[in-house]
């Protein structure tokens, strides 16, 4: 796989999975669960991280399966939207579009209430 395939994989795979929910409703529901399992509160940028992390552990593990690559970068961009950074977003659906465009404007879930990490 070269970077071109598979950012346009990546791209594609939000698409795929749409069956599962909306980004932002599905990583809210995760979030919440968290909250009430383990007895403090859970953002979804922190829900997104995890995933994230969990893809470059299966990477170490397994170099060549080219999901690990793929999910881990969608993870990281839905971090990046969870995280209120006021222009990742945008930058995100910018570099996205150029390789895979959607034929949605909002490709990430739209405009919602995001939950966001709270500065320190």
């Amino acid at each position: 796989m070269n970077y071109e395939s598979t950012m346009t994989k990546a791209v594609s795979a939000i698409k795929e999975r749409a069956d599962y929910g909306d980004i932002t409703d599905v990583h809210e529901d995760i979030a919440n669960v968290l909250t009430i399992l383990l007895g403090r509160k859970y953002t979804m940028y922190e829900v997104a991280m995890v995933h994230h992390a969990t893809k470059l552990v299966r990477a170490k593990r397994d170099k060549k399966k080219p999901d690990h690559y793929v999910d881990g970068i969608n993870y990281l961009a839905f971090a990046a939207q969870f995280s209120g950074a006021s222009d990742v977003e945008q930058d995100i659906k910018d570099i996205a579009s150029k390789f895979a465009p959607m034929p949605r404007a909002e490709p990430f879930g739209g405009p919602s209430s995001v939950t966001t990490v709270p500065a320190e």
